[in-house]
């Protein structure tokens, strides 16, 4: 008799996918007419791994730029996104002193207009 071939723990192999078919298998799930749970049991796949590839594969919502490939991209992703956060924070700051400024009762140091 033949037996499945298993690595001695009575497991099955894993399989290996190369990158072009997860990013085929990422399209599918982002297309939005199916979940990824019945995309993955077409393929065979467990979902797991699909959200996994998602993660590394599919574009990030609102940013146009692909997601890093190497450590260099990935140190030049991260500053300019602290630059960003800072300027964030300013802006932040500035909105609430003119918020503050604007939301005061009048007679708190702002001259009264003559009628």
């Amino acid at each position: 008799m033949n037996k499945p071939e298993q690595n001695g723990t009575g497991a099955k192999p894993r399989r290996q996918y190369d990158e072009t078919y997860k990013r085929h298998a990422v399209e599918l799930t982002l297309r939005g007419d199916r979940t990824v749970k019945s995309v993955a049991k077409e393929l065979g796949v467990a979902p797991w791994a699909l959200y996994e590839w998602r993660a590394r594969y599919a574009g990030r919502p609102g940013d146009d730029r692909p997601a890093p490939r190497t450590l260099a991209e990935a140190e030049d992703e991260i500053a300019d996104l602290r630059a960003e956060v800072i300027r964030m924070r300013e802006r932040e700051g500035a909105l609430k002193k003119a918020m503050g400024i604007l939301s005061e009762p009048p007679g708190s140091g702002m001259p009264r207009s003559r009628q």
